[in-house]
Formats: C-alpha cells, structure tokens, sequence
C-alpha cells in the first residue's frame, strides 16, 4: 500500500475516532432561561438592557463557556441582539448566571412599540430568546432557546 494511502486512511480513522468520542451517551442538553430582564442607564438615545441568563448544565462534565451570541425577539420583532465573551465554565450538574448587556434595534423596537400601542390594554407580551453558545470542544457550537410570556408590568419597575 502506497505511504499516502496509508497516512490518509490513519488521518481519516483518528478524525472518526475523535468525532465519535464527541458523541457522549447518555448526554443531556444544556437549559437556557431568561433569569432578569431590566432596563439600565445608557450613554446615547437607544435604551439599554442587562439580561440574566440561567444555564443548566445536567452533565457529569463541566461545560467551558468561550463565548456567545444571542438575541431576544419580543411579539416576533427582533429587539435586541448581543454578544458576550470570556465567560465561565458551568460545572458539573450545577448552573451558571450570566449577566449580559444589549443595545436595541431602533427599527425593531418602534416597530414593536406601534404594535403595543394597538392593544394598550395588553398586560402580557411574547418573548423568544436564541444563544448559541462556544464550547470551544469538538461539538463546538451549542444553540439554546427560551420562549415564554413577560409581564410589561414588571419591565415598568
């Protein structure tokens, strides 16, 4: 068997081997919740938020937090869409709050806000919340998701 035959069929074999080994029986998906939303002072015009985010780890091994991307729709307008870097690990069946801050999208937002000004007697709106976590492992990229109901009193306080 020629050498290049044989260093492609051990490359390709460690790299099955290695994605195999990614697969983890009896692995549990991670939970996403949205823990706090309020808003915070900002420096320009666009309102800002901070949003707690709850993960779940139900797993017998740590999972490292490299970094994410996420965004919140409300009442199916995207709102508000951020990124967050150097976070920590969520530990073995334990969990992990992590605050994050976000901007608004001002077209979104006006856009959302006309809608709620067309039911003023609304008490309750429609969130979606979307992460997509790094893990920075072979199965890199974790994507997460929330959906529920936000009291708009309670955005009011």
């Amino acid at each position: 068997m020629p050498s290049q035959r044989r260093l492609f069929l051990a490359t390709a074999a460690a790299l099955f081997l290695s994605g195999c080994a990614g697969v983890r029986p009896g692995y549990e998906r991670p939970s996403l919740m949205l823990d706090s939303f309020r808003a915070i002072p900002s420096e320009g015009m666009a309102p800002r938020f901070a949003l707690g985010l709850r993960v779940v780890n139900p797993n017998p091994t740590p999972l490292p937090l490299t970094g994410m991307s996420y965004n919140v729709e409300f009442e199916g307008y995207r709102v508000i869409t951020g990124v967050a870097g150097n976070l920590e690990t969520v530990p073995a069946y334990g969990e992990s709050l992590i605050e994050v801050q976000a901007g608004v999208d001002l077209i979104s937002g006006l856009r959302l806000f006309h809608n709620l000004l067309q039911d003023p007697q609304r008490d309750r709106i429609r969130f979606n919340l979307r992460a997509r976590l790094d893990t920075g492992g072979v199965r890199r990229f974790l994507v997460l998701e929330e959906s529920g109901d936000l009291s708009l009193a309670s955005l009011q306080r």
